[in-house]
């Protein structure tokens, strides 16, 4: 049955950030009507790869909660985290063959997929959809200039800083960081501490000394393993070495 010409979101999907609504609303009814025929809501459990490494992908999907790692698997059979992907980023390729990476879960992930072959149609055929569409092209150039930036830190903790300082401008771009009273900014880190070490290109031992030092210098707040707030943005950003959310070097 075809979904009727006033099809909108579903309530739990409206009001979500990032591109997904100014896409729908971007859409006529019968273009929502197509592309609600070949989208859903699906969860994705921890563990479960998405999109294998050379694999071609038959859907395109946006997050809705959860996290998922980008990974390359090494010469010496190790895998190694490239990127992680956090609400209202999208994964999968549009126009191009197969992916260069895989896609896993790193936690129960909820996400809204649409089936590439149609809504290769709609970019095609609704010129505004397309350039939303290449709106998020640039937000995946923006993650691979925080990466390189995150690399050319010479130390653990201007890496670690970097590395939060990247979680924080995600954070921000999320409809409850944009309402209500202002409340302390808590980032959760959803990898275990030797994963992200390998990630920042370290040791464990250094991370957590790195970690503690931030906590010392009173630019965060150890609340456990995983979740840490953020006490002096201005600090952490001195400590990173770049502002990663404003794209500006600090002064001084």
């Amino acid at each position: 049955m075809a979904p009727p010409d006033n099809f909108s979101l579903p309530v739990e999907l409206r009001h979500e950030g990032g591109h997904l609504k100014a896409l729908f609303d971007a859409l006529a009814p019968e273009a929502r009507q197509g592309l609600a025929a070949v989208a859903r809501v699906r969860t994705i459990k921890a563990g479960e790869i998405v999109i294998d490494d050379g694999e071609d992908p038959e859907q395109i999907g946006y997050i809705l909660d959860g996290n998922l790692a980008l990974t390359k698997a090494l010469p010496d059979g190790r895998s190694h985290i490239i990127g992680l992907l956090v609400p209202t980023d999208m994964y999968g390729r549009v126009f191009d063959g197969a992916s260069s990476y895989r896609v896993e879960a790193l936690t129960d992930t909820k996400v809204f997929c649409i089936d590439r072959g149609p809504f290769e149609a709609i970019l095609r055929k609704v010129p505004e959809i397309e350039r939303l569409f290449l709106v998020n092209v640039l937000d995946e150039l923006d993650a691979a200039r925080e990466w390189i930036l995150l690399l050319g830190g010479h130390k653990a903790v201007q890496r670690l800083a970097s590395f939060l300082l990247i979680l924080c401008r995600r954070k921000t771009r999320l409809p409850e960081a944009m309402t209500g009273a202002p409340q302390p900014m808590l980032v959760h880190v959803v990898i275990r501490r030797v994963e992200l070490a390998h990630y920042l290109g370290t040791r464990p031992e250094t991370l957590s000394r790195a970690f503690h030092q931030l906590a010392k210098a009173q630019a965060i707040r150890i609340v456990d393993a995983y979740c840490f707030e953020i006490l002096d943005l201005g600090l952490l950003i001195d400590f990173a070495g770049h502002d990663l959310i404003s794209g500006t070097a600090p002064k001084g």
